[in-house]
């Protein structure tokens, strides 16, 4: 009688988990396309991380600002193989949210899930308040105009209200517009990197002292300079999961999930590709040296060196086209992640509810207006960078800490998830003691890290004892 009742449970369990895909699967069209996923995921990936926070990190990093995206992005490819795994096993429109319920069930920490899904959703909320936030400045530094709060309020308000009725409308077209935009900067970034090559190589004397290839630079870098800025662009390289929120609205699942991996890769090329020629054309003093907010459009200001007022107009665009891209993207996985957290009474079901378009509109207005006031109370790009970067550190070592405890489940190898876990632990850590250490500079981040954490932990309190 045991046996067949220890044969039977994972037969029960593996129905209602079937049931659960069907019924979203009803909830959704099933429209996206293998190289929409992988546009999803480079859009996400490419936006303010690389136009506004490259320049703000120059003063920690030195000329190797190009060495904290390989860092970051070495350790982050450890952390989308425990992504791809948990995916492949249990694949819902709550992402990492019903992953990570599923991966620890069994322990003592099911609730690890709720904790992680909310704590995402406001890290995906600091994201986007960052890419509006570059967008205004760029848009502000482009058309020539005066740098002040309520201007930036304006564009921040008009470009919000512009993404969420392109998301209102479909998924279907939300992701046109995405292929488009991606394509566009992929193309754009790759002129800028070959020109500002070209351009810095005529003098190697000052291209090696750009990049810190010479004597003097290599005796003098510093190091923890470069981990802190690691750990300050892991913003920079989240975006790739949210190709697990269309999950149900894929037309292949197994090969759209497989986009995570290859749009980590394209975009760590980039990035490394991009800081490399836009330290060789200004270096450190030509960024440092910059007042006011012209750190943030560092970008910029090396491709009018380069290749004079079109390569200003022509980056400007780009991050425009960049950002507005990878705000599409966050909130197509961000309304995802609300959608799933109210069907699993985590939040209010109304958030649940979906259009005649098939998508969840409530969640989708909610994730705008939320984002509107945060990037409306921000302190500035590097600010924001650093409240995510927090969330996204610890995020993506419960992730790997997930795929660790259910790694017999997802049929995992235990080294990666174990590396995974020490590099992002360890990135956490770097920033949370910089933050301590400067305390004036970084107080904002710090606030609103603990509001955020002190906020959940007590929902989570209340939603337990009211059950």
């Amino acid at each position: 009688m045991l046996e067949k009742e220890q044969y039977e449970k994972p037969v029960i369990v593996d129905q209602k988990e079937q049931k659960e895909k069907e019924d979203d699967e009803k909830d959704f069209h099933q429209h996206l396309s293998k190289f929409s996923c992988l546009m999803i995921g480079i859009g996400g990936l490419v936006g303010g991380g690389i136009f506004s926070v490259i320049g703000a990190i120059t003063e920690y990093t030195g000329p190797y600002t190009y060495l904290s995206y390989l860092i970051t992005g070495i350790i982050t490819l450890f952390t989308v193989y425990s992504y791809h795994k948990l995916n492949l096993k249990w694949s819902t429109p709550g992402g990492e949210f019903t992953c990570i319920q599923k991966a620890l069930s069994s322990s003592n920490l099911k609730e690890m899930g709720k904790f992680a899904g909310l704590l995402i959703y406001f890290g995906y909320i600091a994201t986007m308040a960052l890419y509006a936030y570059t967008f205004s400045v760029y848009f502000i530094y482009l058309f020539n105009l005066e740098f002040n709060y309520l201007l930036i309020s304006i564009i921040v308000f008009i470009i919000f209200i512009f993404i969420t009725i392109l998301n209102l409308k479909g998924v279907k077209e939300s992701s046109r517009l995405q292929n488009i935009l991606v394509i566009s900067i992929l193309m754009i970034l790759s002129l800028f990197i070959i020109s500002g090559l070209l351009y810095s190589s005529q003098n190697m004397e000052i291209f090696l002292e750009n990049e810190g290839l010479d004597i003097d630079s290599f005796s003098n870098m510093n190091f923890l300079g470069i981990l802190f800025g690691s750990a300050s662009i892991i913003i920079s390289y989240e975006g790739f999961q949210l190709i697990a929120y269309g999950s149900h609205e894929m037309k292949d699942r197994e090969k759209g999930l497989s986009m995570m991996k290859w749009s980590l890769v394209v975009s760590m090329i980039v990035y490394i590709l991009t800081a490399f020629s836009s330290m060789a054309i200004l270096g450190v003093s030509g960024i440092l040296n910059q007042g006011g907010h012209l750190k943030e459009v560092s970008i910029a200001l090396a491709a009018q060196k380069a290749l004079g007022i079109i390569g200003l107009i022509i980056i400007s665009v780009c991050a425009l086209l960049a950002t507005l891209s990878a705000m599409n993207a966050t909130i197509i996985g961000s309304s995802r992640l609300a959608y799933k957290m109210a069907k699993d009474n985590v939040i209010p079901s109304k958030f649940s509810k979906m259009s005649k378009n098939k998508v969840p509109y409530n969640s989708i207005i909610l994730t705008s207006i939320v984002s509107i006031l945060l990037t409306i109370f921000t302190g500035g790009a590097l600010a924001i960078a650093g409240i995510a970067g927090l969330i996204f550190a610890q995020i993506f070592f419960i992730i790997n800490f997930s795929n660790y405890k259910a790694r017999k489940s997802t049929n995992s190898n235990i080294i990666f998830p174990i590396i995974g876990m020490a590099g992002t632990a360890l990135l956490f850590i770097v920033l949370f003691i910089y933050t301590i250490i400067n305390i004036e500079k970084e107080i904002f981040s710090l606030i609103a890290f603990i509001i955020i954490e002190i906020s959940i932990f007590i929902f989570l309190y209340r939603d337990k004892n009211k059950n």
